[in-house]
């Protein structure tokens, strides 16, 4: 006996596995591809990992831009007279750039498509670098780290709205672990060469190093990178339904009935997707267009309402509001992090050099590529193997699983990071502490990034922007605030006060676990009228 029970479903919830027996399935795919062949789903793998490949290399370079500077403070401060306080400062103009970028920028990238968008980001960020390497003053250094923040928040954005349009449910964990590890690379281990080239070559080689690589990353986007915006109304064909997905279960043994996934177009990993052949396949040139087709004709209205609307998605949408707590809490910890031993490990007892400094980048990289690991091919790997203990049918809140080591290593990893350094010990001990830091943080921005994709993939455009805007709203506050707070409460105050925070925010996933599928039960209706309000496009 068959019985329609897609309708039943809240948003996010979607049968993942098309059970063959107890042990074994064929994976769905969600979002259900067009028969377009210009569709970034229907793209041939080579193609999707060469468009990735280079928005990784992209996120790498914006991070190696906005956080190789800490390491050459010392010089800074020597040499040009800056004090450490204002190089603080420079540190929270750069995430406020960082916050305020993407409510700008984002809402072009989903009129006009991302390639243009992350041309000029590049270009931007490739001038930034110019000016830093030519910088004499206070006012450069803070008017280029806020510039520089400008022309890198997309990446905390777009990057996302790539990854919906060119993969599947069960990829994106995968792909968000290999974003995140990018970041984490131009976070961590980029300072380790800036702290080498620095004392080989003077501390401005870092920004020139940079500037050429920079440049072959705006070569290589200019002649290779293809915009996976897409919009189905461009080829006369109606994007297929959430409701239009799976209404066909058999009620006794959770298989997708033959017939009906034929009906449907539902297509499964083991089978070959049917391609419409009158479409066309985009020649080159059209493939590297500035701007998607139709982009200036109407809709200018929608521009300034994705201005506000992130902010209104935040506010109303449980699951994003708790991943933008999760990355606005995790960046602040970082910022406390970075800036202690940016600062104290120039000082006794350690008195390291710039390229010691560096080297402390390696234990937290370490870290992030462990937590990489876990939060993104375990992630995904987890994610089915729970959807087939559930008949096949997948929760966004199966992805919050994995959190749960990290909602206790998080606090711990501050502890054992800050006080060791505010006693004078050893300093492999504090490497220990940021290795164990580098882990939990990008654990908990893997799953909350993911589980807001499963949830709301519609609309990621415009929870990004808000998740991120908190997220450097947060950065910014610390660290504008962090040499008061260490005058106010000392170097244990301050780390224990923020093991006690960070502790509270992670444990925010017990809730989001319990009651997260009811939101997404409640929200629905709120999520189907945003997504009527997009630029044309699936997300």
């Amino acid at each position: 006996m068959e019985v329609p029970v897609e309708e039943d479903f809240p948003h996010g919830t979607i049968r993942l596995e098309r059970l063959l027996d107890r042990k074994h399935g064929e994976i769905i795919l969600h979002p259900i591809p067009s028969k377009d062949p210009n569709d970034p789903l229907n793209w041939p793998f080579w193609e999707k990992s060469l468009n990735f490949g280079l928005v990784s290399f992209y996120v790498l370079m914006v991070f190696v831009n906005v956080d190789i500077g800490t390491v050459i403070w010392g010089d800074l401060n020597t040499d040009l007279g800056i004090s450490f306080a204002a190089m603080s400062a420079s540190f929270g103009v750069n995430t406020a750039g960082l916050a305020l970028g993407c409510v700008i920028f984002i809402p072009f990238a989903l009129k006009f498509g991302r390639r243009s968008i992350y041309l000029v980001s590049i270009a931007a960020s490739l001038a930034t670098c110019i000016w830093q390497g030519r910088m004499t003053s206070t006012g450069d250094l803070i008017g280029a780290n806020f510039v520089a923040g400008l022309a890198g928040s997309i990446a905390e954005t777009i990057c996302q709205m790539s990854i919906a349009d060119s993969f599947f449910v069960h990829q994106r964990a995968t792909c968000n672990g290999i974003y995140l590890l990018m970041t984490n690379a131009g976070a961590f281990l980029a300072p380790v060469a800036a702290g080498y080239a620095a004392s080989a070559q003077g501390w401005r080689w870092i920004w020139w190093w940079t500037t050429i690589l920079l440049g072959l990353t705006l070569v290589a986007f200019i002649f290779l990178y293809e915009d996976t915006k897409y919009d189905p109304v461009h080829v006369g064909q109606a994007p297929v339904t959430t409701e239009e997905r799976v209404n066909s279960i058999s009620a006794e043994d959770g298989k997708i009935s033959d017939d009906k996934m034929a009906q449907l177009g539902i297509t499964t990993t083991s089978a070959s997707r049917h391609l419409d052949e009158s479409v066309p396949r985009k020649t080159y040139l059209e493939r590297m267009a500035l701007f998607q087709p139709g982009s200036f004709n109407g809709e200018w209205g929608l521009l300034l309402r994705h201005v506000y609307k992130p902010f209104v998605i935040v506010a109303t949408f449980p699951a994003i509001t708790y991943t933008a707590l999760i990355f606005g809490a995790g960046l602040a910890w970082f910022s406390v992090v970075v800036n202690v031993y940016s600062i104290y490990f120039t000082l006794p007892p350690y008195n390291f050099s710039t390229k010691q400094i560096g080297l402390l980048n390696i234990p937290p990289f370490i870290g992030s590529v462990i937590g990489s690991l876990y939060g993104g091919l375990f992630n995904d790997w987890l994610a089915i193997r729970l959807a087939r203990r559930n008949n096949g049918i997948f929760e966004p809140e199966m992805r919050l699983w994995i959190v749960l080591p990290a909602v206790l290593t998080m606090p711990a990893s501050i502890l054992l990071f800050g006080l060791p350094t505010a006693y004078g010990m050893h300093w492999i001990i504090p490497c220990i502490g940021s290795g164990l830091f580098g882990f939990s943080n990008v654990t908990l921005w893997d799953a909350a990034l993911t589980y807001a994709m499963d949830c709301y993939v519609e609309i990621i455009g415009d929870s990004m922007v808000a998740v991120c805007f908190i997220r450097n709203l947060f950065a910014t506050i610390v660290a504008v605030s962090l040499t008061a707070w260490i005058n106010g409460m000392g170097l244990v105050g301050l780390h224990v006060l923020s093991a006690v925070l960070a502790f509270v925010a992670a444990a925010t996933t017990f809730p989001m676990m319990y009651w997260g599928k009811a939101a997404r039960r409640w929200t629905g209706a709120r999520l189907q009228r945003m997504t009527h309000q997009q630029f044309g496009s699936r997300g």
